[in-house]
This record gives structure tokens, C-alpha cells and sequence, in this order.
């Protein structure tokens, strides 16, 4: 009876230690890494800054809703271009919904493998005004910076779009990814 006492009792210990082994704090536990989440930021202005080339003129228009969506309407500046002429166009993304504007433009840059700006000419224009971005991520093209081309008189629309294209999505079309801002401009060539 003695031994089978000893083999209970030896029995019992190992058990005891291997599960006291085997419990730790969750303190000991590797931490496991969170998943990146990359918040979007709060776009309430797009300008376009034009410089025609021949004559170095500069055009500026803006879209601009401070107030957020649900507010007051956007205001909205319309885009008045010379036919036959070229021009170099820069595009800025703000927030202005705070004391302090804030410039997303920057942003965009540092994630321009991320990004893309999809020009879309509308209403008649499709033919007579065309748009190139002319700055890249090394691979794809952007569109922060990009050329006009207005060839004949017309009138229209320009649709404006920031695709967020994260995670190898982006393919150099406006077609994956998720819409950032989305804008349009009343365009008429003179």
C-alpha cells in the first residue's frame, strides 16, 4: 500500500507541476503585432493651381466643403481655360475643417504608391481637353502634377477623384481602391 501511495502521490506532483508549468501570466505572453489601420484623412478643399505654359499666366479654382458633408453646400470655383493652349496644373488636398488648415498633400506624397488622382473630362469634353500626370510613384503615375491640353472651345465638367489604392492594389488605373474625395468642376474653354 505504501508504494501505491508513493506512485499516486509521485503521479499527482508531476501532474501538478506540469500544469503549473504550462500556466503563465498573461504578462509572460508575447504581445502580438496590431494590425496597421490607416485612418483617411478629412479632405474638405481640392485647389488646382494653372500655369500656362506659353505665357506663364496662372488660373486658380477650388472646391471647397469646410462644413463636412450634410452642412452647407460646397463652394465651388469654375475653371476657365484658353483654347488652343497648354498648361501645367498642380493639385493640393486640405483639411480646413479646424482652426488651422492642414495640407494632406504631403500625405499623399509619402503614399503615392498608394494613390491616385483620376481626372475624368465629362459633358463634351472628353475629346477636346486632354489630361496627363506627368509625376509617379516610380511605377504608376499620381497626378498631383499633371498637363492640360485644350484644343478647341467647349463647355463641361471635370470629375475629380483620389483613389486610396493601399496593399499592391494599385494597378495605374482608377479602377480598385477606395474613393478618398470625390469632386466636380464646371470647365469652360474659350
Amino acid at each position: 500500500m505504501k508504494k501505491s501511495f508513493h506512485a499516486a502521490w509521485t503521479i499527482m506532483l508531476c501532474a501538478t507541476i506540469i500544469t503549473l508549468g504550462s500556466c503563465k501570466k498573461d504578462d509572460d505572453l508575447p504581445e502580438l503585432p496590431q494590425p496597421v489601420v490607416n485612418e483617411p484623412e478629412e479632405i474638405t478643399t481640392v485647389e488646382l493651381h494653372f500655369t500656362e505654359t506659353a505665357s506663364s499666366a496662372h488660373i486658380h479654382a477650388s472646391w471647397a466643403d469646410t462644413d463636412g458633408p450634410g452642412g452647407a453646400d460646397p463652394v465651388i470655383e469654375s475653371i476657365t481655360l484658353d483654347s488652343g493652349s497648354t498648361y501645367n496644373v498642380e493639385v493640393l488636398f486640405l483639411d480646413e475643417s479646424g482652426d488651422v488648415a492642414e495640407d494632406i498633400t504631403a500625405e499623399i506624397k509619402e503614399e503615392d504608391d498608394d494613390h491616385i488622382i483620376c481626372f475624368e473630362p465629362e459633358g463634351g469634353l472628353e475629346s477636346i481637353l486632354a489630361i496627363t500626370r506627368t509625376d509617379s510613384d516610380g511605377t504608376y503615375e499620381v497626378g498631383l502634377e499633371s498637363n492640360w491640353v485644350a484644343t478647341n472651345k467647349a463647355s463641361g465638367e471635370l470629375h475629380l477623384s483620389l483613389k486610396h489604392q493601399p496593399d499592391g492594389l494599385k494597378d495605374g488605373s482608377c479602377a480598385p481602391g477606395e474613393t478618398d474625395i470625390e469632386v466636380h468642376f464646371d470647365i469652360t474653354i474659350q
